[in-house]
């Protein structure tokens, strides 16, 4: 019996591992794990061509994990197969079957569903057609011939029984991987807008054995990073702090992704973070308690501010998570939520519109909330008696305004300067960068909304001419070059933060060989124009700029910025060798080089950038008269 397991993912990235499929796969006897393959599909593969990839495998069974991202065309790729092969047994799984199975059956003309976690009645459903019988009765297995009934979720109790889908090598490893790592199922809290709790009250933790067994196999795979999946790994917080010393003790060396629930960061906590390698995401959802409150979900604004204070004071990467469209919130709401959020200076900003997901509480009470949200995925939110369908879109265009100019636009280092510098609250100054992106640059909304085409060059340049703008407005004018630098001081080090050390060069090259070679500059050595030190620049920390600004010494010069060995280098240049540098973006023969230097150390100098390894030598392509 031949099984495939198909997933589609979002995109390729390194989060998109098949770790579902992979988990029902390892809990498959032996027998059929050998007769079972995963594949993986993304949004631009041709349906036809799918099509013919899955029925070359010549299958028996096929499962699809059914997601918010995926699930139309995950149906109507099941369509197409049940009209090719009628004969095929075509299942579904996943989180969009918790709601309304016999409908996605028929949706797509499946055979049934597993609701709930699959490993166990995946693996009995596979065993019983394999003996060539179909079990009744299978927890959480719905058939599409069974009379309309709730079936309960299929829940494990015991995750020690379920084995590891990296441990039994169902999913391989490969140097400088992320991976997706499940240490816990279930979530002690019952927000009304998630499903995570359902099914199981509480957390279930897998076994600590196993857990640090696969640490020990991901440090030998030379694994890079990791997306620990637990919606509340601090909860309760005891349970948070083992893992975190788990992490330091076994695998310090990988970069760690978690989310967490900011009162419940307490000090040792916030300890244990600040000596790991990772980035906490925050849901923050609303700064409004008495938004929160009927959706099962408890804020305290001022305990928010102080953990979050000593978070940033030991030096932690964190995101904070919010959601517009929420019942009893109005747009208004909104920014001032976005306000407290951007206030405690975090790395990033995630906005999502509110979903009303199917097997909620939310869209249980849809009608009694007077929601009205889309009836197929996303289930995205379009008004409500709160939030009218005009406020809904003001929000949709603040958040692309938010991602572009703080997240993608690198602005945590600078952006409640530039707030007090121009005396608007963050969701204001926002709102006005989108009004000039429209009016004074001519971008539409579909531009502006399109923001996985926004990158930190494109966008570094309308921050600088938007704060020059703002400067002309308030007759701030003597402050435009501070700003300048801080933009262009802050973008730089967050490309040196992610690009690439600047290895040594050839230390004995002579002056001739030098001449009759072609250089460009290294990649990462960067040469930028300041006014100011920027050790200036780098101490500003929360002063306001109309006050420090006059008393900073302006010492206008290039500067030479790099990373060596992890280290930050950042150094004065002479103008003709930033002259000759800069010529040397793209590739110039040695004797072009060599005449944008002084005649008085030319040679030295030119060979000094070499062995520093701040030119790298281009072979030329050359074609031969006989070649041609």
């Amino acid at each position: 019996m031949r099984i495939l397991i198909v997933t589609q993912h979002v995109r390729k990235s390194d989060q998109a591992i098949p770790l579902a499929a992979a988990c029902l796969c390892a809990a498959l006897p032996a027998e059929l794990q050998e007769q079972t393959e995963i594949i993986n599909l993304y949004p631009d593969m041709e349906p036809d061509l799918v099509c013919r990839q899955l029925l070359s495998h010549q299958p028996d069974v096929i499962g699809f994990s059914i997601s918010l991202w995926n699930r139309l065309p995950m149906l109507a790729l099941a369509r197409r197969l049940r009209t090719l092969q009628p004969q095929l047994f075509l299942i579904g799984g996943g989180p969009e079957t918790a709601d309304n199975s016999q409908d996605l059956i028929r949706a797509g003309q499946l055979d049934g569903v597993i609701r709930g976690e699959g490993e166990v009645a995946f693996a009995t459903l596979l065993s019983s057609l394999f003996q060539g019988r179909l079990m009744s009765g299978i927890e959480g297995f719905v058939s599409a011939a069974a009379v309309p009934a709730l079936t309960p979720l299929a829940t494990c109790p015991d995750l020690s029984v379920l084995p590891s889908p990296w441990l039994t090598n169902v999913l391989p490893l490969e140097p400088g991987c992320g991976i997706l790592w499940e240490v816990a199922r279930g979530c002690h809290f019952n927000c009304s807008f998630c499903y995570d709790a359902k099914g199981h009250h509480g957390v279930r933790p897998f076994p600590v054995e196993r857990l640090q067994q696969e640490l020990q196999l991901f440090v030998q795979a030379g694994v890079a990073q990791i997306w620990i999946l637990d919606s509340t790994f601090n909860a309760p917080a005891r349970r948070g702090h083992r893992l975190l010393q788990l992490l330091l003790d076994t695998a310090p060396e990988i970069h760690y992704h978690i989310e967490a629930k900011a009162d419940l960061l307490d000090t040792r906590t916030i300890e244990l973070l600040s000596q790991l390698s990772c980035s906490v995401q925050i849901g923050l959802q609303s700064a409004h308690p008495e938004v929160l409150k009927p959706l099962q979900r408890h804020i305290d604004p001022q305990q928010v501010r102080q953990v979050l204070r000593e978070v940033n004071h030991a030096g932690i990467v964190f995101g904070l998570d919010l959601i517009y469209g929420l019942p009893g919130d109005n747009h208004q709401g909104f920014r001032r939520s976005l306000n407290f959020a951007l206030e405690q200076q975090p790395n990033q900003v995630d906005i999502f519109p509110l979903a009303v997901l199917p097997g909620t509480d939310l869209h249980r009470r849809q009608t009694e909330l007077s929601l009205c949200a889309a009836a197929v995925p996303p289930y995205l939110i379009e008004s409500s008696a709160d939030y009218p369908a005009d406020q809904i879109e003001q929000s949709r265009l603040l958040a692309a305004a938010t991602d572009i100019f703080y997240n993608r636009g690198r602005a945590v280092g600078f952006f409640l300067l530039l707030c007090d510098t121009f005396n608007k609250p963050p969701a204001i100054l926002l709102h006005h960068f989108f009004n000039w992106l429209t009016n004074e640059r001519g971008l539409t909304r579909t531009q502006i909304l399109d923001v996985e085409n926004w990158t930190p060059d494109k966008i570094l340049p309308l921050q600088r001419d938007f704060c020059r703008e703002q400067c002309r407005q308030l007759k701030l004018y003597p402050l435009i070059p501070l700003i300048e630098d801080l933009l262009h001081y802050h973008y730089l080090c967050a490309e040196l933060l992610l690009g690439e050390d600047c290895p040594p060069g050839a230390e004995n090259i002579t002056l001739s060989a030098f001449a009759g070679t072609h250089w460009r500059r290294h990649p990462s050595v960067f040469i930028q124009f300041f006014h100011y030190d920027p050790t200036d620049l780098e101490n500003l920390g929360g002063n306001v700029l109309s006050e420090t600004g006059p008393q900073l010494e302006q010492v206008p010069a290039h500067r030479l910025l790099l990373r060596a060995e992890g280290e930050f280098i950042i150094e004065l240049l002479d103008e003709s060798v930033a002259r000759m540098l800069l010529t040397a973006t793209e590739s110039q023969s040695g004797e072009v080089l060599l005449r944008q230097l002084d005649s008085t150390d030319a040679e030295e100098t030119a060979l000094v950038a070499v062995s520093q390894g701040l030119l790298l030598p281009i072979r030329l392509r050359t074609t031969r008269i006989a070649d041609a």
